[in-house]
């Protein structure tokens, strides 16, 4: 939902600072791909705003004369990292410190620091400008709480991830509830939205929430809010699955191709986690994460090694992951640092 903190710090930076600068949000993906994220309009609705008005990568135009605040990670990847890494003048992060913004932004923030939800982050920074801006015209500030909440509620699931959680998050709720938004019911129609993928083909749904990193090897990491047996009926059987996911990382060229899954059986949070090593290159870093990881992200060995293989050139393994706690926030970092290694 990194969108919503965009527009949410875009919005408050152009019209409740004192600066003369336009901030204009870009949604990090292509407009084709807003198609896979019904989640978007119940929170873009209650803003009074539909997926159509977001800008995304397939508006911006070639190379720019501009500058650059990263909201939601804190480093440019792919072709806008090799444009505009350089052109990076501020932050507002929750993830590990990538050491790719300069220390000194300037006016701009740089914010890198331990929350739930970044847009907790973006809330708790804009805070006293929102208040100046509410003071000369609250009109609009319902919706402009419900933009923040969105992700807040995801992130942390209403608060309810302790170990995630932080009072920070705390605190933004607090304040976005000031200004009439709900919670329960609109964490309902997001989660509803979300997890509305049966008619997505196995291709959109590893796309769907996917992100890509380039270190001494390339690994992609697909989250998908179905677990594994439903991916696997949906290509029609594990072969199928594995030619698919294959397709999927050789367009990509990647090293490395991981899946994260969550869903809710009886009630209860999962998570489930595949990795597989696509060359004799990184089977060597796909076993020293699972050597350095298991513990830390209590892996159990899924449904007695259906998919795992282990030979020279491939080596594939799926577990639960007994720590749910643990996002993509937490396990890429894991992948990348025994890739490096």
């Amino acid at each position: 939902m990194a969108a919503f903190n965009a527009v949410l710090l875009a919005y408050l930076r152009t019209y409740a600072s004192k600066s003369t600068t336009f901030y204009i949000p870009l949604s990090n993906i292509p407009r084709a791909d807003l198609a896979l994220r019904p989640e978007l309009t119940p929170v873009l609705s209650r803003a009074n705003l539909k997926p159509q008005d977001l800008i995304t990568l397939s508006e911006l135009p070639g190379r720019l004369n501009s500058r650059w605040i990263l909201v939601d990670h804190n480093a440019l990847q792919g072709e806008l990292g090799k444009q505009y890494s350089s052109s990076v003048i501020g932050v507002v992060d929750h993830h590990d410190e990538e050491e790719k913004v300069p220390l000194d932004c300037g006016q701009e923030p740089r914010i890198i620091e331990k929350a739930g939800s970044c847009a907790s982050l973006v809330v708790k920074y804009c805070k006293e400008a929102w208040d100046e801006l509410s003071e000369r015209d609250s009109t609009g500030d319902k919706e402009l709480a419900a933009l923040a909440m969105g992700p807040v509620l995801v992130d942390t699931q209403n608060l309810t991830f302790e170990s995630k959680t932080t009072e920070i998050d705390r605190e933004a709720v607090r304040y976005l509830e000031g200004m009439g938004v709900e919670r329960e019911e609109y964490l309902k129609d997001i989660s509803r939205a979300k997890e509305d993928i049966g008619g997505l083909s196995l291709e959109d749904i590893l796309r769907k929430d996917y992100k890509q990193w380039t270190e001494t090897s390339t690994l992609g990491v697909s989250s998908s809010v179905k677990d594994l047996s439903f991916l696997i009926e949906k290509a029609g059987n594990e072969k199928k699955f594995f030619d698919a996911l294959r397709k999927f990382a050789e367009e990509r060229e990647l090293d490395i191709c991981s899946i994260m899954t969550t869903s809710h059986p009886e009630g209860v949070f999962k998570r489930e986690l595949l990795v597989w090593a696509l060359n004799e290159k990184s089977v060597k870093a796909a076993k020293s994460f699972e050597a350095h990881s298991t513990e830390k992200l209590g892996l159990t060995t899924w449904k007695e090694g259906a998919l795992d293989v282990d030979n020279q050139s491939q080596w594939t393994k799926s577990w639960w992951q007994e720590r749910v706690e643990n996002s993509r926030k937490q396990v890429a970092p894991l992948l990348r640092t025994a890739i490096n290694e």
